[in-house]
């Protein structure tokens, strides 16, 4: 039996595209732990620092993935889980590549996130110059180091926290919900979404680029290397990228970067964790 234990549920971005729209596709699989393990079971644990679980598999002769696809692993907690658990997934190549300068010979696989869509799509391009931002509110922070033309309107799609990071209070605001962030997303013109340059933010994954192909939406990012990578296999080169956000302007849709995004859909990223479940 595969078991799942997330750090959150459906409303937390991670769990719901690692481990909830993941598992369905999974077999002999649930969401939840055993009262004991059998030496035929693996434990899949999603984020949290669960050590005293890992330990308890793994003594009941479980084997044990961790999955971390946030750079914790500064955090003595999170080191522990990397050091016992049979094998590490993450989300991006450059989450490896860090990994990979401390464990050298741990087992490290890279798992994209899963497509994180309703199947909402963009049915008008009116451009009434609406840029379409989502992520948690802290996180709206990253936008007070960029300049966004007068021109343009932000909306934000996110919790109330905004508030506290984001120094415009003028923007549009629209709160995040499963059923209603594709539906916000659709009616503005342009998603933008900017990293700095900073060793914790270029590990960052893709899926809310993605989340915008799906859509129909063009989007600005920035050079973040998963977003770089996304950009270079979509086909598409660098005409989404920028380095100057003074001079972001409109930029039509380019029907390549939604059949790239499919390719992430739930069912096919199963398949990837179906081949490390079978060798772990």
């Amino acid at each position: 039996m595969i078991y799942y234990l997330p750090i959150g549920d459906k409303n937390t971005a991670s769990s719901r595209l690692r481990v909830f729209n993941i598992q369905p596709y999974i077999e002999n699989s649930q969401i939840g732990i055993p009262v004991e393990y059998t030496d035929k079971d693996i434990l899949i644990i999603q984020k949290i620092a669960a050590l005293s679980e890992l330990e308890k598999a793994k003594k009941q002769g479980a084997r044990v993935i961790y999955d971390i696809d946030d750079m914790y692993w500064d955090n003595p907690r999170f080191m522990q889980m990397i050091d016992k658990a049979d094998i590490i997934t993450v989300d991006t190549e450059k989450k490896k590549e860090y990994l990979r300068e401390k464990w050298t010979d741990s087992i490290i696989e890279v798992i994209p996130d899963s497509l994180d869509w309703n199947g909402k799509t963009k049915q008008e391009y009116n451009k009434k110059n609406i840029i379409g931002w989502t992520g948690y509110g802290n996180n709206s922070q990253y936008l007070n180091d960029i300049d966004i033309p007068n021109e343009f309107t932000l909306r934000l799609i996110t919790d109330t926290s905004w508030l506290k990071y984001y120094k415009d209070i003028t923007v549009q605001s629209r709160p995040w919900s499963i059923a209603m962030v594709d539906e916000y997303l659709s009616e503005c013109d342009l998603g933008i979404y900017y990293l700095p340059e900073r060793r914790f933010e270029l590990c960052k994954g893709m899926h809310k680029l993605l989340k915008n192909w799906a859509i129909g939406l063009p989007t600005i990012t920035s050079r973040t290397p998963d977003y770089v990578k996304a950009m270079n296999e979509a086909g598409v080169g660098d005409k989404y990228l920028i380095d100057d956000w003074s001079t972001l302007k409109y930029i039509s849709f380019d029907e390549k970067c939604r059949e790239y995004a499919m390719q992430y859909k739930a069912e096919e990223i199963a398949k990837l964790w179906r081949k490390i479940l079978q060798n772990v």
